[in-house]
Formats: C-alpha cells, structure tokens, sequence
C-alpha cells in the first residue's frame, strides 16, 4: 500500500463512445468509476471521456473531443485529443487505456517516458491493433502491463505468444468487482430479471422464449426485461420486437422495460428472486453477473467464457444454452425452493468481488507498474 508521499497521478483514458455519467454509463465506465471512488491508495485519479452533460460528480473528470476522427476514427483522434492536452499539463506517473489496443500502443509510442498500462475486457483478436500475434507482442514490448478481467481474456491474449517470464508476468488478471448497496440480503420476491443489451449474443430471446412456455404454470411469477442495444434511450430495433413477441402470451406477468440506468438495474436485482444472465457468446466475464451476485439472485447463467471464473459454485451454470435447457434451468429454480434459496444465501454470502477489494488489488498492480518500469523512481 502506497502513502500520500508516494501516491501515483493517474490518467484514465476511457474508450470513445464510453458516458461517463449515471445516467448512460456502459460497463467499462461504471467499472472505473466504481473501483477509482473505492481506492484508498492515495492516488490521484483523472478520468478522460467523451464530453456529457452529468458526470459523475465525485471523480476528477476531463471532457476531451477527438481530433480529425474523420481521418484517423474516434478512438485515435481520442488519443491525439488527449496527447494534446497533455502537453499543456503536469505529465502523469502512469496512463491506464481501457478497452482499446490501438489507444495504448499509439500513446506508449508517442510517450515513452510515461508508463502506460492497457485494461483488457474483451477478446483481443479482434480488437485493432492486437488481432495479430506481432501486434499483441508489439503491446507486451511498449506497455507496462497488461490487465485482463478473466483468466479467459488473459488466454485469449497469449494466443500464440511465448513470452519469457519477465514479459508474462506483464500480464495480469482482475475480475470486475461492484459496488454492493446492501448490508444483509434482501426480503426478495417473485420477479425473475434479465438485464443486458438487445443482441443475440446475449441470449434474452432464448430466455423468453423458455420463460413464455413455463410461467403460466407459475402465476404468482412475473419476468422483467431490461435493456436495450446501446446503453442509451434509442428506438426499440427488431431483436428487441422479436423478445416482444416472445413474451407477448404472458400478458400482464410480463414487461420490457426499456434502457433503465444502472440504479434502476440494480434496484431490480436487488427485488428479484432470480437473475438470468444467458450469454451464448464467449463472455469476457459478465459485469451482470457479479452485479446479480451481489444482489443476492439465485443466477442463471451460461459456461461461456469468463463466466464460470466467478459463477462456479454461486449459480447455476447451462452448459449448453438453448431454449430447451434454459427452461429447464428456470423450471429447476422454480420448483425447487430450497435449491433457490441456496443460491441466493450463496450469492449474497460468498462474495469476495467487491469494488473495495478489487479497488486494493487494481492498486497494488498499479503500484507495481510503475515500479517495475521506472525502478520506483519519478523520472
């Protein structure tokens, strides 16, 4: 743990179409927010995003615009954006990019003399400037570190590498962690929620589809559905009428909400006595389910990807998602209320992603970014 004396400046890049705002703000957004408020290191945090109306208001936040995105696309005309403006201040002891491989490599080529450190949540491959092998190498040379949110990612992004063990150790992994509202768990009730954006990959069509053969035998049972493509108030598009219609038999014991922000999710979570998460793609790690964990949910999520690294043992995993074994997942936790109320006290109980915790472990592999790239000395 770092003192006052040697606490770290910090510069925050977030990927361009991030808000960093209550009101809009995507999963990588809330994750910095959430682990930045939770750090008790001492360091001091800037956070650099697209300009929003309502930011966060406890976090030290710089609104930049990208320069010629015309020529160069977004995220790099971020980067030039920021590089500018970094010319004009105090330079940073460390720069942390997230999501965004081409941000990293460009702005570590152009400020050797600041370590820069990358945040890896998806699949590197295919991500530009690391779908290739010689590019994810190139990372490893120019970054510090490299910090991927599941054993997954980290696989994923040694595809094909032989790294010596210096390099390697550059790679690190750290779970998502949440910030849990609740002290005990909740009085929960009969609301079966799904949270996530409207795309296939995600499964919620599949869920529905399953939901709409089984609820009416459980009458007391309701289903809630939020979400929409982007993380954002936008016109519903036809995967999200196709759920619609999904559902459309189950008349008043079901309803779309629509794109809600995170606290109206949470809330929800919070109420409902199961949670489904049914991703069919690899998954990084699934923000949702950690926030589901966190709430206490019995889970309903999938063997796909990062999952299972904080699923296993805290939810019932569908090896194989498809209609059919989604409805008999949801026919098993409704049925059976002792296995329900398992998961549930599980969840809420074995629970060791908080954003505190994961804030102390951010921190220390901060710490030792800049320490290994500088030898603990301010350059």
């Amino acid at each position: 743990m770092t003192t006052a004396d040697d606490s770290l400046n910090i510069d925050i890049l977030l990927p361009a179409k991030e808000a960093f705002s209550p009101a809009n703000a995507g999963a990588v957004a809330t994750y910095v927010h959430d682990i930045t408020r939770a750090s008790t290191s001492g360091h001091r945090f800037t956070i650099f995003g697209r300009a929003v109306s309502s930011p966060f208001p406890d976090i030290n936040f710089a609104a930049i615009k990208p320069k010629m995105a015309w020529l160069f696309g977004k995220n790099i005309g971020f980067a030039m954006a920021y590089l500018r403006q970094l010319n004009r201040h105090p330079k940073p002891d460390l720069i942390e990019i997230h999501g965004r491989c081409n941000v990293a490599s460009y702005i570590a080529a152009k400020r050797p003399d600041i370590p820069v450190t990358l945040f890896l949540p998806n699949d590197p491959r295919d991500m530009k400037g690391a779908k290739t092998i010689a590019e994810r190498r190139d990372l490893v040379t120019k970054l510090a570190q490299i910090i991927c949110v599941s054993q997954y990612i980290k696989d994923c992004f040694l595809d094909g590498l032989a790294l010596d063990a210096e390099d390697l150790a550059k790679v690190c992994v750290f779970p998502i962690g949440v910030s849990r509202r609740l002290k005990t768990p909740p009085q929960k009730e009969a609301i079966i929620f799904l949270a996530g954006r409207m795309v296939p990959e995600k499964g919620i069509l599949e869920c529905a589809q399953a939901l709409a053969d089984i609820l009416p035998s459980y009458p007391e049972w309701r289903l809630v559905i939020a979400g929409a493509r982007r993380f954002e108030q936008a016109d519903p598009n036809s995967y999200e009428a196709k759920v619609a219609k999904a559902i459309e038999p189950l008349g008043n014991q079901a309803e779309m909400t629509g794109f809600i922000p995170l606290d109206q999710v949470r809330d929800w979570q919070e109420r409902a006595a199961i949670a489904a998460c049914p991703s069919l793609w690899q998954e990084p790690l699934g923000k949702v389910v950690v926030e589901a964990l966190a709430a206490g949910c019995a889970v309903l999520t999938t063997r796909r990807g990062g999952i299972p690294e904080v699923a296993e043992g805290r939810a019932l995993i569908i090896d194989e998602p498809s209609v059919a074994t989604f409805r008999d997942g949801f026919a098993k936790l409704l049925k059976d209320d002792h296995f329900r109320h398992q998961l549930q006290s599980i969840a809420f109980t074995d629970f060791p992603f908080t954003s505190t915790a994961m804030a102390n472990k951010v921190d220390s592999l901060r710490q030792a970014a800049f320490d290994t790239t500088w030898h603990g000395h301010r350059q």
